[in-house]
């Protein structure tokens, strides 16, 4: 029995990090993000050929991206 509490005990410890993206992926998916979104906003605005609804959809695309990586990067 206490073999038992032990390990659902450390399970239940190491799941609560396990949820998390790691920082490291959180990191370089920022830096991924400040160095295409900007241009890529850009080109889309400038852009005359692509339709506003489908400009939305890709500035949506975006702010979604951005909000994945706000949402999975910790407070400091």
């Amino acid at each position: 029995m206490k073999k038992f509490c032990a390990v659902a005990a450390l399970v239940l410890f190491s799941s609560c990090e396990g949820i998390s993206v790691a920082d490291a992926y959180v990191e370089a998916d920022r830096l991924t993000y400040d160095a295409i979104a900007p241009h890529y906003q850009q080109y889309l605005e400038a852009d005359e050929k692509i339709g506003d609804a489908n400009k939305a959809a890709r500035i949506r695309l975006l702010k979604s991206w951005k909000m994945r990586i706000d949402a999975n990067t910790k407070a400091k």
